[in-house]
């Protein structure tokens, strides 16, 4: 599924607003109504959104959205970014890594380190990093989320517990105006407190369209991380940032 750069932006545009209207979207990307439909209908075909009464908007399992449109929108940026932070982990190294597809980046850019322990409740950190003998791998157990290829529950909380790493490691789905790293679910913003809590560095991972989009639960402000890499040019310069070489 490859995405051209109005229709991911359609997709922005109804995550924010919810129900959009056809005429609205026209007028808003400068395009034919027409041109629009064939938009929509090419999202409603990948089940990425789905038709209302003279508009459109996201299919209601898509409310926090599946691993697959996740690793497809925004790929470029995330591979950078993982880039960039793969390059600031020594080898050697106990990392905690968390949910989300900029992490499962950031595992392939981590395959030519030498040594590392990686201590992770993502199912693609796993299946990416097993390749490298010289990697010790921690995996939680709990409840799979096959759509979002990770581990959840109380036992995976307790499995970090566990632990205490050099680095951990947390993406998001979304930060807010005044700086918070927010998830969708409750499950979600547990994970990411119990690897803060048990690492003695925190670095945060967030692609600059993590700006653009809502989620409901706090997990902590962005002055708790360590280092923040991002491609969000727009950030207050008191904050930890590292951008990466292409930022947007």
């Amino acid at each position: 599924m490859e995405l051209n750069q109005r229709q991911h932006q359609i997709l922005l545009t109804i995550r924010a607003e919810g129900e959009v209207q056809i005429d609205h979207l026209a007028e808003k990307f400068a395009v034919t109504t027409q041109t629009i439909r064939r938009d929509v209908n090419y999202l409603c075909e990948q089940g990425l959104a789905r038709r209302v009464h003279g508009g459109v908007s996201l299919p209601a399992s898509l409310t926090n959205t599946s691993y697959r449109y996740r690793s497809d929108v925004e790929s470029t940026a995330k591979s950078e970014l993982a880039a960039t932070v793969a390059a600031c982990i020594p080898d050697g190294s106990t990392i905690m890594i968390g949910i989300g597809t900029t992490l499962a980046h950031l595992a392939r850019h981590l395959l030519a380190k030498n040594a590392l322990r990686v201590i992770t409740n993502n199912l693609q950190v796993v299946q990416i990093l097993e390749a490298n003998d010289n990697i010790e791998i921690y995996l939680a157990g709990g409840q799979i989320r096959r759509d979002h290829q990770d581990i959840m529950g109380s036992s995976a909380v307790d499995f970090f517990d566990g632990f205490e790493a050099d680095i951990g490691i947390c993406g998001c789905a979304s930060v807010t105006n005044s700086h918070f790293v927010m998830e969708h679910e409750n499950i979600e913003a547990d994970i990411s407190k119990a690897i803060i809590r048990n690492s003695r560095k925190q670095w945060l991972v967030a692609d600059a369209s993590k700006w653009e989009r809502f989620a409901a639960v706090k997990v902590s402000p962005m002055k708790q991380f360590d280092k923040i890499f991002t491609n969000n040019q727009q950030l207050p310069k008191d904050l930890p940032i590292h951008l990466t070489a292409q930022a947007g």
